[in-house]
């Protein structure tokens, strides 16, 4: 139980990456606030934490480009558990467009989702986490934040922004030991990837507790030496359309 007493928020915790990443820090100890737009995968989260692991674990629902609902879901989750020591922004989106035919709502809803939403939840919580000299941050980028593909400038760009982010915030919050890292996840099998068409080849793609094994991993103690710097998670599959 190596994260006994802690508290850990996840966005996007109601399904895949978060859903599997919010169990695994509840089995490690940890009490966690699941937060995403869909009450009841939340809610399902939560309720499984808390009656299958005898856990404890609240969620709490809104949008996570929104300040005044990230506001009200941190507060929410300092007054039922506590201040947090663990973020895991893994809330996302993609899209799979040309360029030349990506709307600039398209274009704006990608970049909010995806590097807006991590900066609001973390300016939340870095005050406190500063303060008491310890604290983890976990931001979800992906392989496509580290290079470039076809289809999916919108999407590339907010992942580089969050590689960007990651490194910035790390290296400034080194003399307070909060640590900042990112997780890059190659191809997983979860819904977001699901709603890219019905004729994807999944073969050899990660499943989504793979990655939330090294998530939870960057926030053990085991891990202190790790700061400011990204994780690949490839896998042997191959992303769509490439």
């Amino acid at each position: 139980m190596d994260l006994q007493g802690k508290v850990a928020f996840v966005t996007g915790g109601g399904r895949g990456i978060g859903r599997e990443t919010c169990i695994l820090l509840a089995k490690h100890g940890a009490k966690v606030a699941v937060f995403s737009r869909s009450q009841a995968e939340v809610a399902e989260t939560a309720n499984y934490i808390i009656e299958e692991l005898g856990g404890e674990a609240i969620y709490a629902t809104g949008d996570a480009c929104v300040e005044e609902d990230v506001k009200r879901a941190i507060q929410q989750t300092r007054y039922m558990l506590g201040n947090i020591d663990i973020l895991v922004n893994n809330a996302g989106t993609m899209l799979l467009k040309p360029f030349d035919e990506t709307t600039i709502e398209e274009w704006d809803f990608v970049q909010n989702i995806n590097s807006r939403a991590p900066f609001l939840f973390a300016r939340e919580v870095v005050p406190n986490m500063k303060e008491k000299l310890d604290g983890v941050i976990i931001n979800i980028s992906s392989i496509w934040g580290t290079k470039g593909g076809p289809d999916r400038s919108a999407y590339i760009t907010s992942k580089y922004a969050v590689m960007g982010f990651t490194k910035a915030l790390g290296e400034e919050l080194k003399p307070y030991r909060v640590r900042v890292n990112a997780v890059c996840p190659g191809p997983v099998d979860t819904k977001m990837t699901d709603d890219l068409g019905p004729n994807v080849n999944k073969e050899g793609w990660l499943k989504p507790i793979d990655i939330a094994n090294i998530i939870v991993d960057l926030c053990l103690p085991k891990s202190v030496a790790i700061t400011a710097t990204a994780i690949e998670a490839f896998g042997s599959g191959r992303p769509v359309n490439t």
